[in-house]
């Protein structure tokens, strides 16, 4: 008499269960999230990113846990990538190799579609620790690039600092106009003044 044959949930002739494989991957789940703040703000709830990607609530709270615990996996998702972006860029001190560098990260941020997500995770940013700490690391490894570009500068990393700061504090201004710019043109022209009268 021949054995009873394995079902299509089990392994060999083990007849263990195998993981179910999944429909949805952490990183589309994690862009997913990223679309749904845009959209909601603050107020977005794990049904709201559950339903964007066809997921049960249930199946996000298994694989992720709350919703602080996906946007803390969203900022170490973007400390990880900006990190191995930034290694993977040549390091050339000098005046035009600086602003070739600023305005290839201010070009990356594109014509600002999706940005408002990025300004609530600002806000998160604000009111939790964790997310705090990850937003110092992305910040310092962006400061410290652009402090290895600049030339023969005694305060270079002073000077990263403040040219950081204009970035980011010209995205908040772009915010709040009618879009009629797109942020990286927008961002850049107060960069490159920045730059030209630095001292």
């Amino acid at each position: 008499m021949h054995g009873r044959r394995p079902t299509s949930t089990s392994n060999s002739i083990f007849g263990e269960i195998m993981p179910r494989p999944k429909t949805v991957s952490d990183e589309e789940v994690l862009g997913a999230a990223l679309d749904v703040m845009a959209s909601r703000g603050m107020i977005f709830t794990l049904s709201d990113i559950a339903r964007h990607v066809g997921l049960s609530r249930a199946t996000l709270i298994q694989r992720f846990g709350d919703r602080d615990s996906i946007l803390r996996r969203i900022a170490e998702q973007e400390v990880e990538a900006t990190r191995l972006w930034l290694e993977g860029l040549p390091i050339i001190e000098g005046d035009d190799a600086l602003w070739q560098f600023l305005e290839m990260i201010v070009s990356s941020m594109g014509q600002g579609d999706g940005f408002s997500a990025r300004v609530q995770i600002a806000a998160f940013e604000s009111r939790d620790a964790k997310l705090r700490s990850l937003a110092a690391q992305r910040y310092a490894l962006v400061q410290k690039a652009i402090a290895a570009r600049i030339p023969n500068n005694a305060e270079r990393f002073e000077t990263s600092q403040h040219l950081h700061a204009i970035i980011a504090g010209a995205t908040m201004q772009w915010v709040v106009t009618d879009g009629s710019e797109g942020l990286s043109d927008f961002v850049l022209r107060r960069l490159r003044w920045a730059v030209d009268n630095l001292a």
